[in-house]
């Protein structure tokens, strides 16, 4: 009876899981492209930093405005008005008790704009570059 419970559990969960594919959902197109604003979120948040370096580990909120700037077989360069906040320091804990997370802990929201190169490959989609401020990179 217990493995008749699991594989009933199984059946309805794996069909859900399937459902959250990025490649499958319009919440994560971008520029028609099924997937794209969910490589795109996964390249910032492993690679950006904002405010001068203040904001250590952006997570991109959500896109407020796209421009494509070029579209070719081989290619998509896509200018982005975006909303983040910070993982590490978005002042959520921000109290009198706790002082310095108000201060020099500030919070790490805002608006920002970004360029982002994408390659057409066989594989799919990949974010090859992208402009503004970058962790271990030299600028």
């Amino acid at each position: 009876m217990r493995s008749f419970s699991r594989l009933t559990t199984l059946m309805v969960i794996l069909p859900l899981c399937a459902s959250c594919d990025p490649y499958k959902m319009r919440a994560w197109e971008l520029a028609g492209e099924p997937g794209l604003l969910f490589e795109i979120q996964q390249y910032y948040e492993r690679n950006a930093l904002e405010e001068g370096g203040r904001c250590p580990a952006p997570l991109l909120g959500g896109v407020t405005r796209t421009e494509i700037l070029e579209d070719t077989p081989e290619r998509v360069v896509l200018h982005l008005n975006y909303a983040y906040r910070d993982m590490i320091r978005d002042g959520d804990d921000c109290s009198e008790m706790r002082p310095a997370r108000c201060g020099i802990m500030r919070e790490c929201r805002g608006f920002a704009q970004r360029t982002f190169t994408v390659a057409r490959t066989e594989d799919g989609l990949e974010v090859i570059d992208m402009t503004g401020q970058r962790r271990n990179r030299r600028q």
